[in-house]
């Protein structure tokens, strides 16, 4: 058989047909490298990537130059295969990646520091050569060298200490960046701390509302300009201020939490808002009505709120059209809380007669009214389930304030905080660079 047709082999029906061109494609090293890289060219080829990097990666560095070439060959648009394959080469192509990191096209240097990324710890003795890369003019290669340092962790801490404080100047940016993903403010040198407050207050100056726009959006709302009022009543002690548009960074950052070992770790801090309209918001996913480790403490929180100020709302709505919860409370008392999680089971969380908003929403939808005795959604009433989904912003628009209108002509007054909640005093700071 031709070198091609070992190479076509490899898509077999037959497990052990496709063993044989392997075995046979790494027998012949180097000179079946010009068949390989005619299927890699070929985005509508039968052999997938992962047949071919079994073979490119048993004959080991000297596969690297020929995967380059296609790689830069490649047309924007249909190069994916290409760089699946050239990233995914591992350790004995470190040596290439190091060179294409001088590369002039900036594909191919973000390329090699994905490639360098993939090997892992096999890549932190050379970890200092992609320091340039956190400066480098093109911002995905930046990025892509930020995500780098990040997923090594701890270890490449003292590194990026010392790149903060003897340069480059041009990486320095990025290696701030990176010692906030990976370890928070302890990571962060007081001097550091110090000028970022410092960068802060610039921004402050004319700092203005931007849209709340979460992926999984919590807030609570209450009827008082009172910042520090309201803040003394959830227990928020610990805070600090941040303009409007990185205080909803953090909100959304922290709502994609629980997914790891510990979910409470998307409670741990709020972006608690300026007057707006005279209302105070308070958004993280801490002030979900609906998840089970909060909904209680929410539902109390709510009703001291409104003792006190009047109204307070507590809301969650998921932007992918995921579901909408609500909890509303006047003079002290819940007078209605509802949600709608697709795929969930949320009667239990039902209290109160149904809102005037509710009804005249049946009524212009041409559906009978909530009564004590027709509160659940049926299955096949699509019109008022796809209001339920967007129910949370809203009713907020039309008793409070909708976080997603909210803009630069929305009446403001004071400024953004940050606060860590009791969550966040115990388990620690969230880590991650704040966008300012």
């Amino acid at each position: 058989m031709t070198g091609r047709q070992w190479v076509l082999a490899l898509s077999a029906g037959e497990e052990a047909e496709r063993h044989a061109a392997v075995a046979s494609l790494v027998a012949l090293g180097p000179a079946a490298l010009p068949a390989l890289m005619g299927e890699l060219r070929d985005d509508t080829s039968p052999v997938t990537e992962t047949a071919l990097l079994s073979v490119l990666c048993s004959i080991g560095a000297s596969a690297f130059d020929p995967v380059l070439d296609v790689l830069q060959d490649a047309v924007p648009g249909s190069h994916w295969r290409a760089l699946r394959v050239f990233t995914r080469l591992g350790t004995p192509a470190l040596e290439g990646y190091l060179r294409a990191l001088a590369h002039d096209d900036p594909f191919v240097r973000r390329a090699a520091v994905m490639g360098i990324n993939d090997c892992g710890e096999d890549a932190l003795p050379v970890a200092n050569l992609l320091v340039p890369l956190l400066g480098d003019g093109d911002e995905e290669v930046r990025r892509a060298a930020v995500r780098a340092f990040c997923s090594w962790g701890a270890v490449v801490v003292p590194l990026l200490q010392m790149v903060r404080r003897d340069g480059p100047g041009t990486a320095r940016g990025g290696a701030l960046e990176c010692l906030a993903e990976i370890g928070g403010e302890a990571a962060v040198s007081a001097r550091d701390r110090a000028a970022l407050e410092r960068l802060v207050q610039i921004k402050l100056m004319d700092d203005i509302p931007v849209p709340i726009s979460c992926c999984f959006l919590s807030w609570i709302a209450v009827s008082t300009g009172d910042q520090a009022g309201v803040m003394e009543m959830l227990g928020l002690p610990a805070a600090y201020p941040v303009p409007f548009s990185a205080g909803v960074d953090a909100a959304d950052c922290d709502s994609h939490g629980g997914l790891d070992d510990d979910p409470h770790h998307q409670y741990r801090r709020v972006f608690v808002t300026p007057e707006l309209a005279g209302w105070t918001l308070v958004v993280g996913s801490w002030c979900d009505p609906s998840a089970a480790e909060r909904e209680a403490a929410v539902l109390k929180a709510c009703e001291h709120l409104s003792a006190r100020y009047g109204r307070a709302q507590a809301y969650w709505y998921g932007a992918q059209s995921d579901g909408s919860a609500v909890l509303v409370a006047e003079r002290g008392e819940t007078v209605r809380r509802l949600a709608y999680i697709p795929g969930d089971d949320t009667q239990h969380l039902e209290l109160g007669a149904p809102l005037a908003y509710e009804q005249d929403c049946r009524t212009a939808l041409g559906l009978p009214a909530l009564t004590a005795e027709h509160l659940e959604v049926d299955e096949d009433d699509d019109e008022w389930m796809w209001e339920l989904l967007e129910m949370a912003t809203k009713l907020a628009g039309e008793l409070s304030i909708d976080p997603l209108s909210i803009d630069a002509d929305t009446p403001a007054r004071g400024v953004g905080l940050l606060a860590l909640t009791e969550y966040g005093r115990r388990l620690g700071a969230p880590c991650g660079a704040l966008r300012l």
